[in-house]
This record gives structure tokens, C-alpha cells and sequence, in this order.
């Protein structure tokens, strides 16, 4: 009887690599274990993904069909990475409005660039539930520091990494305990960290509970690769490598189908 997840570690020169190999390493070797959102099993593994040139093309892999639709079809086809939906979303927050009006839990942006941001949905479900009302005081003069709007974690990394670049504190987070242990739709994005070395080079690194490795990980590399990339010219520094760590990296018994023609192709254009 298996009775630990295994632990999985990927490297790629790009992005489209990494999502490839990822989905073999994952395929063949993850553990089918039983999942939240069905009776269904998934495969699953905690996996590192390192890619040492994260901005050399192909930024997805064209057999990644989501991400393929996402990036080359519709009114972003032919717009720069930069420009494309996803990416607006991440940097500049276009889907925030979604949070406040209760149609969606979180935004990545939000949890950044607004972390706490009171939302009267939860706010309400916390009441309900007889949930604590997180309150946050300044260490110095022992005053309620209000969250009304949010913290700007990314403005306060900028201003530190600025200030101390060779720091290791260099990071942010998503998430929010009092509110997502008790709500659904909890963020699967948990921290960003950045090591910034000989003060010309940044890495930047991603750690993920969960994620949909073959609908959603390539997505979300080029659009945090993208993030990062932003991230780096606001410090002046070169994007030179994206460290990518997941928990429960997964792949779901409704894709199996999919995944299994995707290596079938593989074989088959291999032996031709």
C-alpha cells in the first residue's frame, strides 16, 4: 500500500517544456488519491518545476489546447503577452470589482495588491459563522492599523527590495486564514518569493497548494512568468529564472481520456 505522495522535481530550459514534462512526470508517476470535488480519484504529486529561461519561446506549449485558446484566439490573438486578459488581470486588477460584488472569492491581484480588503460577502459569512474579525496593530505605537482597502504587498516588496536587495524577506502572499478556512474557493497561489542576485538578476519563485496541472499550469506560468517580468522592470533587474513548487499538483480522472490521447500522438509521431 502506498501511503506517501511523491515528490516530483521537473527542469526546462522555457515554459511550453516545463508544461510538458510536468504532465508526463505526473502522469507516470503521480498517485491517484481521492479528491474534494467528486467521488472521483485524481493523479497527483508535489512537484518543483524549474525553468531556466523562462522568457525564451515557446512561452506554452501548443498541445496545452487551454492555454492555446486562451493566448491565440479571440480579440488577444495578436496582442503582446503584456496586453493579453489574463495578464491585465494579474498586474493591473481588471477583475477586482468581481471580489467586492460577491461573484467571485478572491483575484490573485486583489490578495496582492489588496490584501484584507474587507468584502461584505464574507465579511457577512464570517458573522453568521461567529468567526473572528481579523485586527492588525502597528508594532510601534500599538494603534489598530484598518484594512478597509487592503495592504499593497507588492508596493511594500518593491520598496524593501529597493532599500535591501539582498534580503531573503522578500515576499508576499495570498492568503487570508480567517476567511479561507471557512469560505470556498480558496486561492491556490500561496506565496511569491524573489532573490535578487549580485543586484542585477531576479529569481522569482511561486508556491501553489493546489493546482489542475493539465487545465490550468500552463496558463498560469505565462502569466506569472509575465508578472515577473513587470516585477523585474520596476526594480531594474533581468528576469533570469521562475521556480515553480506545488503541493498537490494533480491531474483529474475527467481528463484522463485526454491526457492519454495527448501521449498516444507523442508515440505515434515518435515512431514515424
Amino acid at each position: 500500500m502506498v501511503t506517501q505522495l511523491p515528490i516530483l522535481y521537473v527542469e526546462a530550459e522555457t515554459c511550453g517544456e516545463a508544461w510538458e514534462k510536468a504532465v508526463e512526470a505526473v502522469w507516470y508517476n503521480g498517485l491517484e488519491i481521492e479528491q474534494h470535488y467528486s467521488d472521483e480519484f485524481s493523479k497527483e504529486a508535489s512537484v518543483l518545476i524549474n525553468i531556466t529561461n523562462p522568457l525564451k519561446e515557446p512561452r506554452f506549449s501548443r498541445k496545452d489546447f487551454i492555454s492555446v485558446t486562451m493566448f491565440m484566439t479571440g480579440p488577444d490573438k495578436k496582442k503582446p503577452y503584456r496586453e493579453k486578459q489574463y495578464v491585465r488581470d494579474l498586474i493591473d486588477g481588471d477583475m477586482d470589482h468581481r471580489v467586492l460584488e460577491g461573484i467571485e472569492s478572491y483575484t490573485y491581484h486583489e490578495r496582492l495588491f489588496c490584501w484584507g480588503l474587507v468584502q461584505p460577502k464574507h465579511l457577512a459569512l464570517l458573522k453568521e459563522k461567529k468567526k473572528p474579525l481579523v485586527k492588525i496593530f502597528d508594532s510601534i505605537t500599538q494603534k489598530e492599523f484598518k484594512v478597509e482597502d487592503g495592504i499593497n504587498q507588492l508596493e511594500m516588496l518593491i520598496k524593501k527590495a529597493k532599500e535591501e536587495p539582498i534580503s531573503r524577506k522578500l515576499q508576499v502572499t495570498t492568503w487570508e486564514p480567517h476567511k479561507d478556512l471557512v469560505i470556498s474557493g480558496a486561492p491556490c497561489l500561496q506565496r511569491i518569493w524573489i532573490r535578487i542576485i549580485e543586484q542585477k538578476y531576479m529569481v522569482f519563485e511561486t508556491h501553489w497548494r493546489s493546482r489542475d496541472l493539465y487545465k490550468a499550469v500552463g496558463a498560469n506560468i505565462l502569466g506569472f512568468t509575465e508578472f515577473a517580468k513587470w516585477l523585474a522592470e520596476r526594480l531594474n533587474l533581468e528576469f533570469v529564472q521562475y521556480v515553480d513548487f506545488s503541493n498537490s499538483l494533480h491531474i483529474y480522472k475527467s481528463d484522463y481520456d485526454q491526457v492519454e490521447r495527448h501521449f498516444e500522438i507523442i508515440k505515434k509521431r515518435s515512431q514515424v
